[in-house]
């Protein structure tokens, strides 16, 4: 086997290509010249019941929120918020009033310390559309990037595209559960589960989320029947599909019974962290929605659902996890829990990347974590470790063509903890640590024989 640098090399020293072998290739039925799918991969059952009239898992799923204004909907401080959305608010009136007295003599204000523009919102604004006041209460808490919530101003009409969220989280504090799963063109297959609205690059290249429940405007014959009402009126639904148990009870005979909605949700989630299965089918997982193969016995089937529920466990609820006691503390006397920037230590005589010593954050000037077990770094969502994302998002920044400031300190003091940071740091830590563990425990990936 010859690396990528020495094929070249030897090209240099050929001067030429007419002596070189050449292996012919032919693209495959789906179109693909390079990095070709497997055709086995087409006969498991597919997530998508939203496209496809055959056999699927969920009726319906989403792409996460785009905003096209995420300096404006997005912050650590749901009263940055409040106060910015009340200002854009009034401007883009103004500008509806402007357009109205003026005419065809009317001309946008694309100041950005006032609004930013969309093509839905410039939509508005050449039909004359107002906009409602700014509502509080649809200030949300939301999944930004992976282990980095932030407040979330869920108002449909300063939402670019909604997808269907609005069927998965109606409401503020809405229950479900959601697996987010990277996009189409990803670099590489991502998930990561949350019950929160997720943004639309919470994963890469467009995350798409698939839901536990799906909710639905209860009708009279919803209350006749007894079902029960959720908050606003809402029904909330199985979002897996009856025929998708069915299809997993029937591989198993006797002992498949058990499998519900729930088993085959996690079932879902263990799977998708399978390398095995990330590895097999990785050509696939980035250029089409995942589908998902029955394993060989039942026993495999619950080895997966059980690590399904404890990783779900464990991601979802990451601030709640004890957090990693193995590291030494560094403190001055005069210690403090505000973070400017996160930073890891610096190794000597090396440069870039590799001059990161991810064995230890300095976590501001009073304040160092070491002993940072480098394992941590093995758990990767959306190219990047864990502990990645949160040294890289917990700072205060101000976006420079709004001035709106994000201070992730913000979020501390609203959650009511000033360590909230230095937890989420250890808490990382152990989610890491736990994920690559029990990822590495996962059963060897046999498929059975009725997806073969």
């Amino acid at each position: 086997y010859l690396s990528r640098e020495q094929k070249l090399a030897q090209l240099v020293q050929m001067r030429s290509i007419s002596g070189v072998e050449f292996t012919e290739i032919k693209p495959d039925e789906h179109g693909d010249w390079l990095s070709q799918r497997r055709d086995d991969f087409g006969k498991f059952i597919t997530v998508d019941g939203k496209n496809n009239d055959g056999l699927s898992l969920f009726v319906n799923f989403s792409r996460g929120v785009e905003t096209g204004r995420d300096s404006w909907s997005f912050n650590s401080s749901s009263k940055t918020i409040e106060d910015s959305f009340k200002r854009c608010i009034s401007f883009y009136n103004s500008q509806v009033e402007n357009a109205i007295r003026l005419g065809d003599k009317f001309e946008i204000d694309y100041d950005q310390t006032n609004i930013k523009w969309t093509r839905s919102k410039r939509d508005d604004l050449k039909n004359k559309r107002k906009a409602s006041e700014m509502k509080p209460d649809a200030i949300v808490s939301s999944l930004y990037r992976p282990f980095f919530k932030q407040f979330f101003y869920n108002d449909a009409q300063w939402i670019h595209v909604q997808g269907q969220m609005p069927k998965l989280f109606p409401y503020a504090y809405a229950k479900n559960l959601v697996i987010g799963i990277s996009g189409l063109a990803a670099k590489g297959f991502s998930c990561l589960m949350a019950n929160v609205i997720s943004d639309l690059h919470f994963l890469e290249s467009g995350s798409q989320v698939l839901p536990r429940f799906v909710y639905r405007k209860a009708d009279d014959l919803d209350k006749s029947n007894g079902l029960d009402i959720y908050e606003h009126g809402y029904v909330r639904e199985d979002a897996i599909k009856p025929e998708a148990i069915e299809h997993f009870r029937a591989a198993y005979g006797a002992e498949g019974e058990s499998i519900d909605a729930d088993a085959v949700f996690y079932y879902i989630y263990g799977l998708l962290h399978s390398k095995e299965y990330r590895d097999t089918y990785s050509n696939n997982l980035v250029k089409e929605l995942p589908r998902i193969p029955r394993v060989e016995t039942y026993l495999e089937f619950k080895a997966f659902e059980e690590v399904g529920r404890y990783l779900a466990d464990l991601h979802v609820n990451y601030e709640s996890v004890e957090p990693y006691d193995g590291c030494t503390i560094e403190k001055s006397d005069n210690v403090h829990y505000r973070v400017e920037k996160l930073a890891y230590g610096k190794i000597k005589g090396k440069t870039g990347n590799a001059a990161k010593d991810k064995s230890c954050i300095v976590y501001n000037e009073t304040l160092t974590i070491n002993n940072i077990p480098l394992e941590a770094q093995d758990y990767i969502v959306n190219l990047k470790s864990a502990l990645d994302w949160v040294v890289e998002r917990c700072c205060v920044k101000q976006d420079k063509e709004t001035g709106i400031v994000n201070d992730y300190n913000d979020y501390a003091a609203e959650v009511g903890d000033e360590k909230y940071i230095f937890n989420l740091i250890l808490r990382v830590i152990t989610v890491s640590l736990e994920t690559v563990k029990i990822v590495n425990s996962l059963p060897k990936l046999k498929i059975h024989p009725l997806d073969k």
